[in-house]
């Protein structure tokens, strides 16, 4: 079992310095455009405890978001299996990250996430459990907005769009979408309220997701062509 050596609102030094290596390639790779859905959302994000969630497509995707996302400086629920790996496992550990057990229930995660939030931090979930095989969002799995309905935190929609091309060709896109606000009526259960709250999340990613087609094209693979 995986143990969090770090306190969720710490880093290490030299985790902090890991992390602005992969921030630096991250750029020097993907080129990546970050898209905010209104020009005051990215002050107004600054400071402010909240439960990021995107799509999931590819196994950069939670080190590209931690990149895009370093002024927010979000921790990203990883699963367990990959810090089991010995060399990139060590890796993972060093940047700001959870590990989740996705093959059993784990309520450790939700602990620490708890502990990230209540110290004013932000966090990074891929809702759909693991990567989406045919390219189309999967269901949204309710354990980010359960846990926006318990802190009060509101949800952050995002789309991470592109296919990671190095160097040349379209650049990965990201969108930051406008929060969603967590209220939940206090005669309704977390859980009841988390599923109507994971829905308009889906929803808002789909959207996302489709305006950014619009605007580039289709997401395609090297050696694919588009419809």
């Amino acid at each position: 079992m995986i143990i969090l050596k770090k306190k969720p609102s710490k880093q290490s030094f030299g985790g902090k310095l890991f992390q602005g290596l992969i921030t630096f390639l991250v750029y020097i790779f993907f080129r990546p455009k970050v898209i905010y859905a209104d020009k005051t959302l990215k002050k107004r994000l600054k400071n402010m405890p909240c439960v990021f969630v995107a799509n999931h497509r590819h196994h950069f995707d939670g080190a590209f978001s931690g990149a895009v996302l370093r002024r927010y400086k979000p921790w990203v629920l990883v699963t367990k299996r990959w810090f089991e790996k010995k060399k990139v496992g060590k890796m993972i550990a060093l940047c700001r990250t959870i590990p989740i057990n996705l093959e059993e229930a784990d309520g450790e995660w939700f602990k620490t996430a708890e502990e990230v939030i209540s110290s004013g931090g932000t966090l990074m979930i891929f809702p759909e459990g693991g990567l989406s095989k045919d390219g189309k969002l999967g269901e949204f799995k309710p354990g980010a907005a359960l846990l926006s309905a318990k802190m009060g935190v509101p949800i952050v929609p995002c789309a991470n769009f592109g296919t990671y091309r190095f160097f040349i060709g379209m650049r990965q896109k990201f969108y930051v979408g406008e929060p969603i606000e967590s209220d939940c009526p206090p005669d309704m259960r977390h859980s009841k309220y988390a599923r109507e709250l994971i829905a308009k999340a889906k929803t808002a990613v789909s959207e996302e997701l489709e305006l950014l087609e619009k605007r580039y094209g289709k997401q395609v693979k090297n050696g694919e062509k588009a419809d």
